[in-house]
């Protein structure tokens, strides 16, 4: 495997939905993405509708894949809080 990937996303939440989307971040997202490999380098909100977060995997890709399949992610949608995404992939400098 090579060095580890890291994805930057950015999401705008839908007015009120902060608590709810923290939940499911918490709950669902962030065990499950762990259990597939991945590592959360930070995670931090920005504003009420502004939460920031950073995430890596040796092979993202192919996680990513295993990540959107996996029966305990089809349980949740998180978009259903969400106005807006960036995601983009950045390059370690430190």
């Amino acid at each position: 495997m090579g060095p580890m990937k890291v994805q930057m996303r950015r999401y705008t939440l839908k007015e009120g939905a902060k608590e709810a989307f923290q939940r499911v971040f918490l709950e669902t997202i962030v065990p499950l993405r762990q259990a597939l490999g991945f590592r959360i380098l930070g995670a931090y909100w920005l504003s009420e509708q502004e939460f920031l977060w950073f995430v890596a995997h040796e092979d993202f890709e192919e996680a990513e894949r295993a990540y959107y399949a996996h029966p305990e992610r089809q349980k949740v949608d998180p978009r259903a809080y969400l106005e807006a995404v960036e995601t983009r992939f950045v390059e370690r400098l430190l």
